[in-house]
């Protein structure tokens, strides 16, 4: 004869054989416990997003809009101009030479060297772009001329031990070998200097320099 005693573990009957033992007790058990695992219905929480606020589109001007923006601007640098551009005149001219400073007649080792020093509006040694004329009268009237065109590489400082050194400048030497015959020396000659400017006005200067 069979029973069913109630199981300990799972709550539920299990087969038992006239001997008193129980007959898969312990898989009758284990599927007693999966069936009795509860599993709560999924209680998933919707969200639900909501769109961005759309951001107001930039408000494009008008022509009329910019019309009136310009003509301001416009005048404005009509007016400005002038004065900008002599402001930036006066600075190119004020490096411009407009003189001969300083002319030495010395002694070279090839014959006779004249130094000269050109110098802008406010009295700065500059140099000049255009045509040159170096002209030297000896004591006894015999005439050295040159005409040269000159740019601003051709002015460097001036030879230590001359008279003008230190300064920047112009030179040239006069071979002893240009004379037709040597020219007296120790008296007073004449050394006259035309500069014409490419992009200014000429001018000259005479000076009196004892020969070397």
């Amino acid at each position: 004869m069979e029973r069913w005693p109630r199981s300990l573990d799972s709550g539920r009957f299990a087969r038992v054989d006239s001997k008193g033992g129980v007959r898969n007790g312990g898989a009758l058990a284990r599927r007693a416990q999966r069936a009795m695992v509860m599993v709560p219905p999924a209680t998933a929480s919707r969200h639900f997003s909501q769109p961005a606020p759309a951001l107001p589109e930039p408000r494009r001007r008008s022509f009329g809009t910019w019309v009136i923006i310009g003509i301001p601007v416009l005048l404005a640098l009509v007016f400005a101009w002038p004065f900008a551009s002599n402001l930036l005149r006066t600075e190119s001219v004020g490096r411009s030479a407009v003189s001969i400073s300083r002319v030495s007649l010395e002694a070279d080792p090839l014959g006779s060297r004249i130094d000269l020093v050109l110098v802008d509006r406010v009295g700065q040694d500059t140099t000049v772009a255009g045509g040159m004329n170096i002209k030297l009268r000896e004591p006894d009237g015999t005439v050295w001329q040159t005409t040269r065109g000159v740019t601003p590489a051709d002015f460097m400082p001036i030879q230590a031990g001359a008279l003008l050194s230190g300064r920047v400048g112009y030179s040239v030497v006069i071979p002893t070998t240009d004379w037709l015959r040597s020219p007296r020396r120790g008296g007073s000659a004449t050394v006259s200097v035309s500069v014409v400017p490419t992009d200014g006005l000429a001018f000259s200067t005479v000076a009196e320099e004892r020969f070397p």
